[in-house]
């Protein structure tokens, strides 16, 4: 493949050289050139039963992209699929509670035996339970149950999105305002974690902040595999933390859940790239994300397209 040749490496070399850039500036104002001034989308995890036979969580989020531009959502599966693809050593709960973690909201549809475990581990945890908004059938909203009077009683309590709603599941959208309205609140640019060393490498970027660099530099650069991007977000932002460093292979499966970035294989490796600047371009506050990487994209591409391999699969994604 094209990514032992001195082009590439050129190309690489022009990424590194153009995110040094800011990184030397006052950690405010990198980030401002990094990200703009905006507050970055809101990630809502959604969890539901079976899609081959509980179709309200293909509902929700087509109403929640059309009718927000703050929130972008995704389910836990397509990004196992990419976890599963790239061959990491990592089970699908333990991916769940980081992707929960990671997660503004979680929104849980308690319609099927699993879904009502999800809910019941997940108010379990003292962060987690913060930020979930369970949506329960209208039907069961006064049975004594172990998960109204368990899980429920304790969201209730505690999430900042709370109480849980209770709707008629055959009528789903009827609580979407409802739902958007709790979750899709403005909120300042400034993290909790400014003030510890919780965050990431130089410029302690939190882990959204990092998971929009890593999109940034999957379209720069791309295509392009995972190890590469993890290459340079050690060189460019000085990151050496291990638990840090085995984030950013979960950081790119999650941009591929969020449909930000595509994957595919090709001579039996998984290369990222991004086709579609659609869900960037929903969120008015990507917009500056999308107009430096683009500028990246053209300073690498001037040495890309001197790579015979990679015009000929340039040509053929039109990535």
């Amino acid at each position: 493949m094209w990514f032992n040749h001195p082009k590439f490496e050129s190309a690489k070399k022009e990424l590194v050289k153009q995110l040094d850039l800011f990184k030397y500036s006052n950690p405010a104002s990198a980030r401002r050139q990094y990200f703009g001034r905006e507050p970055l989308p809101k990630i809502i995890f959604i969890c539901g039963g079976d899609p081959l036979h509980c179709f309200n969580r293909e509902k929700i989020e087509k109403y929640i992209n059309k009718h927000s531009k703050n929130l972008l959502t995704f389910r836990a599966e397509y990004a196992w699929d990419t976890i599963v693809s790239s061959d990491k050593k990592m089970n699908a709960l333990s991916l769940e509670d980081w992707l929960a973690e990671f997660s503004d909201a979680v929104l849980i549809l308690v319609e099927s035996f699993g879904t009502a475990a999800e809910l019941g581990a997940f108010a379990m945890s003292n962060s987690l339970r913060k930020k979930l908004l369970p949506i329960l059938d209208k039907p069961f909203e006064n049975h004594q149950s172990f998960i109204n009077t368990g899980p429920v009683r304790w969201v209730n309590k505690e999430s900042k999105f709370g109480p849980v709603l209770y709707t008629d599941f055959n009528s789903i959208l009827t609580c979407m305002p409802d739902v958007i309205e709790r979750v899709d609140v403005r909120r300042s640019k400034q993290y909790n974690h400014r003030n510890d060393s919780s965050g990431y490498g130089e410029l302690n970027f939190s882990k959204k902040e990092m998971l929009f660099l890593i999109v940034l530099i999957i379209i720069a650069v791309g295509p392009v595999t995972d190890d590469i991007v993890v290459d340079i977000c050690k060189e460019c932002f000085g990151i050496k933390a291990k638990s840090h460093i085995d984030d950013f292979s979960l950081m790119i499966s999650l941009s591929v859940a969020l449909q930000m970035i595509s994957k595919l294989s090709y001579k039996e490796r998984v290369l990222y790239y991004c086709s579609d600047y659609s869900v960037l371009k929903r969120n008015a506050s990507t917009e500056p994300l999308i107009r430096l990487s683009q500028s990246m994209r053209s300073r690498c591409l001037s040495h890309l397209v001197y790579i015979d391999e990679y015009k000929v699969f340039f040509e053929a994604m039109k990535c």
